[in-house]
C-alpha cells in the first residue's frame, strides 16, 4: 500500500537532488493531498513535481540520475506541459513543467514560483512541527490549486473530498482561491462549480 512511509525514501531522495536548484518546485497530485490529509480512493500510481516552465530543465538536470526519459512537450485536447519522468526507489516520479488547463471556457495557468511564495503549505518528513533542515521540508501544491484542477478534469472522486478539507477551515473561500480565479480565464460556470462546492 503506498502511504506516507512508503513516501518517504523518495521524497528525501528528491529533496536532496534538487538541494541546491534555484528554480521553485511543489510536490503536488495524489501525494500532495494525501500529506495534507484527503481522503484518497485509492493508493498514488506516482509522485508528482510541478515546476514553471522556465525551470524544468535545472530540475530535470538535477534529476538526471533517475531519469527514464527526457523532456519532452506534451499536448492533449485539455492539457499542455512539459513532462519527464524518473524512477527512485520503486515509485514513479513526474516531473511537470508550465502546466496548463483548458476547459470548461477556461484557461488555468499553473504559476508554480507564485503559488509557492504565497500559499504552499508546508510538510515536516520528520514529522516535527518546524524544521531548520531543507531536507526534511517540502512545499506542497495549495488544495485550492488541487480543487481547481480536479473540477477542471471532472474528477467528483478527488474534488469532493478536497472540498471536504477545505470546508473544515474556517475560511472554504479563501484568499488563495479568489486569487486561482482573479489570475485565470474563469468562466462563470467553472467559478459558480467551485462556489456550489464551497459555499453550500
Amino acid at each position: 500500500m503506498f502511504a506516507r512511509e512508503t513516501l518517504a525514501g523518495p521524497l528525501r531522495a528528491v529533496l536532496a537532488s534538487l538541494q541546491n536548484v534555484k528554480a521553485p518546485w511543489l510536490v503536488g497530485g495524489s501525494c500532495g493531498l494525501l500529506l495534507q490529509g484527503v481522503a484518497l480512493t485509492a493508493a498514488p500510481r506516482d509522485l508528482d513535481l510541478y515546476v514553471d516552465a522556465e525551470g524544468a530543465p535545472e530540475l530535470h538536470q538535477a534529476l538526471s540520475l533517475y531519469a527514464v526519459d527526457s523532456q519532452v512537450e506534451n499536448r492533449t485536447s485539455i492539457y499542455r506541459s512539459v513532462l519527464s519522468h524518473y524512477r527512485i526507489e520503486e515509485t514513479q516520479v513526474e516531473l511537470v513543467g508550465g502546466f496548463e488547463v483548458t476547459c470548461k471556457d477556461s484557461l488555468y495557468k499553473v504559476e508554480v514560483d507564485f503559488l509557492r511564495r504565497h500559499y504552499s503549505p508546508v510538510f515536516h518528513l520528520s514529522g516535527k512541527g518546524s524544521s531548520e533542515d531543507s531536507l526534511e521540508t517540502l512545499h506542497l501544491m495549495p488544495l485550492e490549486h488541487e480543487l481547481m484542477f480536479n473540477v477542471l478534469r471532472n474528477r467528483p472522486d478527488r474534488y469532493e473530498a478536497i472540498a471536504a478539507v477545505l470546508k473544515s477551515r474556517q475560511s472554504a473561500w479563501s484568499e488563495a482561491m479568489e486569487a486561482l480565479v482573479e489570475r485565470n480565464a474563469c468562466s462563470d460556470f467553472l467559478i459558480q462549480e467551485l462556489k456550489s462546492l464551497l459555499l453550500a
